[in-house]
């Protein structure tokens, strides 16, 4: 069973672009055909993504990972600080609308996805360190994305903090203590190895979750972006430049700071691919204004096509200097 798990999980990930790229091509069509009301399953969504990526963590790896401090301070500032901070840059320089910067800034300022530790396993990278990084900053991300949206964006758009924080508890800490209890059950039970086996199919089933928001995305802004072509066009542009400064970015923080192969790749990553579907669902429950979900629809139709360009790009740049070191 453990491998036909192995060939899903790489067949789903090897056409992640085209699965995404998929359901905002659905979510509008039947969005704006049938005017689909779905999110109300947004929160439950999001939860059983976190969920499932939380099980198969062992405690163990946060203890071994955190005996390197110095790399997860730089992929916390590069996550936490920069990313944001491009996003309001460049954002607020190139649209006029203000709520689509604060889409943006909300899209830069959540944590990680899990396709961080993903993409940092295809490039051979220190997965546990892609993981830690991802599991800090979602519990940082209950007080750290409401206020830096109101640093940023607040003189401009009203930023509901408290309904933010809320929101956010709920979406974080509900999914990571039950993830965790569920884990310390199977392992007294017996069952670890069960987890092992079944380790593949949870990032499909968090990935399923994913696409399933993003297709409610789609199909409830559908009327909007279809009427509007050209402002959603020059919204994604916008969202090319972003994420290709990102990883530009992350990969001058990794060199200056002179971290190896394996531990620049989740920082770099961790910046670049954040948990876009808990900014959906913080957009559709806090800010009543399409340009917000908009502006992160857009990154979602980005943000995996530039993951994929620099997949390519990256190891040559990060290893050929990583040789250059070693001489």
């Amino acid at each position: 069973m453990k491998k036909k798990l192995i060939r899903l999980n790489v067949f789903f990930r090897k056409y992640m672009t085209l699965w995404v790229f998929l359901s905002i091509f659905l979510g509008l069509v039947l969005g704006y055909t049938f005017r689909l009301k779905l999110n109300f399953l947004i929160l439950p969504l999001v939860f059983l993504m976190i969920y499932v990526m939380i099980v198969p963590t062992p405690f163990s790896l946060f203890a071994r990972v955190f005996m390197s401090p110095k790399e997860i301070i730089l992929g916390l500032v590069n996550i936490l600080i920069v990313a944001p901070l491009v996003a309001f840059a460049i954002s607020s320089a190139l649209l006029a609308n203000n709520f689509t910067t604060a889409g943006f800034t909300l899209a830069g300022a959540v944590p990680p996805g899990g396709m961080n530790a993903a993409w940092t396993g295809l490039l051979g990278g220190n997965v546990p360190l892609a993981i830690v990084l991802q599991a800090i900053t979602l519990i940082i991300s209950v007080i750290q994305v409401p206020y830096t949206l109101k640093i940023l964006v607040g003189t401009y758009v009203s930023v509901p903090v408290n309904l933010l924080m809320r929101s956010l508890a709920v979406l974080v800490f509900l999914p990571l203590t039950a993830g965790f209890l569920t884990r310390e059950m199977a392992i007294r039970g017996g069952k670890e190895n069960l987890i092992e086996d079944l380790r593949p199919l949870f990032p499909v089933l968090s990935g399923l979750a994913a696409l399933a928001v993003v297709f409610i995305a789609a199909s409830l802004q559908a009327k909007k972006i279809v009427s509007n072509p050209a402002f959603i066009s020059h919204t994604v542009v916008v969202a090319l430049l972003y994420y290709a400064i990102l990883f530009v970015t992350g990969t001058v923080i990794s060199r200056l700071a002179k971290l190896n192969y394996e531990n620049a790749i989740p920082v770099v990553y961790g910046g670049a691919t954040k948990n876009l579907s808990i900014a959906i669902a913080l957009a559709v429950s806090a800010f009543h204004n399409s340009g917000v979900i908009l502006a992160i629809i857009a990154c979602f139709m980005v943000q995996m096509p530039m993951a994929s360009v620099f997949f390519r790009i990256l190891p040559k740049i990060l290893a050929a200097k990583d040789r250059q070191q070693d001489l």
